[in-house]
């Protein structure tokens, strides 16, 4: 049987958006799928990424307040599209010299990936299988697009969402947001902590700001090192600056602190920690849930991680720690043991997300 041809689209804002591609893609291929990842920093035309990638990343960690303020406006829901008209041509443009229309089925896990293909589907080819993967516990009114064959998102308050935007919902799933299976698989927590050298008996904290290594992470460990007892290990991620920075402090706590880089073994270093100290991206914050540590936010960036924060607070999964010196209380906190209550997240949700996405494809063959 030919595979089916799946593309997945996603943008480099951050790493989450590829991250659950890949997962997807994992567990698309068993199921008879072709899959190919098109981020769309590799092929978009160089202002659209300017504009939209780089650009984002500069209000969004150089100027928060105006990215706030541009996040809150209502200004792009009443035009009803973030691409200007000027740039939409060269837009579509690339997209088809890449071959995408032709894919059976098209997946988006980011919002200027479903536009830029919703634009193309409506204007070439209306049979065009279209499926959104939500990744935030937000729903911006934009994501109501009629082009949309599915949405797949993470709990049921942003289907009730969509269909208050007027999406039918017969096309909005609740699947959760697709992490790895590995998250849901139980590690051996004694094995992880002796290859980190970790003592079994003393509460440990993760640090960890993502596959990027963001956020005030080298404030956060050095208050946990000075004014608590317990064990650091601080994930750096990509950020080889951080990394290189923090090696001295290490060796100046030999006991106390781990300097881990860029790790693909983030599910058994969460559950070997007794805390999970991270950022407000929505992938992080569920991969630390799945992992049923007590879990903290440090301070967030504007837009969709406030969304995140407000929405995991109200349902009582995670804390939210503001300033880094207030980090002691929270670590107390955990240090009883058991997490927050709150609602059971879905099973398997990439697998499960895989399932409706093939169904989708095959719909109608």
């Amino acid at each position: 049987m030919t595979p089916l041809r799946t593309v997945l689209l996603s943008f480099a804002l951050g790493t989450g958006h590829r991250q659950v591609a890949e997962n997807l893609a994992r567990e698309l291929g068993p199921l008879g799928h072709a899959c190919e990842q098109k981020p769309l920093e590799e092929w978009v035309p160089w202002e659209y990424d300017l504009l939209f990638r780089k650009g984002y990343l500069f209000l969004a960690l150089d100027v928060p307040r105006v990215w706030d303020a541009m996040y809150q406006s209502m200004w792009f829901a009443r035009r009803g599209r973030l691409v200007p008209p000027v740039m939409n041509g060269r837009v579509l443009r690339a997209f088809e010299r890449e071959g995408m229309g032709g894919a059976d089925l098209l997946v988006a896990t980011q919002y200027n990936a479903m536009e830029i293909a919703a634009d193309w589907k409506r204007r070439h080819r209306a049979d065009l299988k279209l499926a959104v993967v939500i990744t935030d516990y937000d729903i911006y009114p934009l994501w109501a697009r009629p082009e949309v064959d599915l949405y797949l998102v993470p709990h049921s308050d942003q289907a009730a969402r969509l269909c208050e935007l007027g999406v039918v919902a017969d096309r909005v799933v609740v699947t959760g947001i697709p992490t790895a299976r590995a998250f849901e698989s139980k590690v051996d927590r004694v094995a992880t902590r002796t290859a980190l050298a970790l003592a079994q008996e003393v509460p440990t904290a993760m640090i960890f700001g993502g596959g990027g290594g963001m956020g005030p992470l080298k404030e956060f460990a050095q208050v946990a090192l000075e004014r608590s007892s317990w064990q650091v290990v601080l994930v750096c991620g990509q950020n080889e600056r951080l990394y290189k920075a923090l090696i001295p402090r290490a060796q100046a706590h030999p006991d106390r602190l781990r300097v881990l880089g860029y790790r693909m073994d983030i599910p058994a270093l969460m559950q070997a920690c007794d805390v999970v100290v991270t950022k407000a991206g929505a992938l992080s914050l569920t991969e630390a849930l799945y992992s049923e540590a007590r879990v903290v936010i440090m301070p967030a960036l504007p837009g969709q991680e406030q969304v995140n924060i407000q929405f995991m607070e109200a349902k009582g999964w995670v804390d939210y720690c503001r300033r880094s010196e207030d980090l002691p209380a929270f670590l107390e906190k955990g240090a009883g043991g058991g997490t927050p209550p709150r609602e059971a997240l879905p099973c398997e949700p990439a697998h499960n997300a895989a399932l409706f996405l093939d169904e989708l494809a095959r719909r109608g063959a």
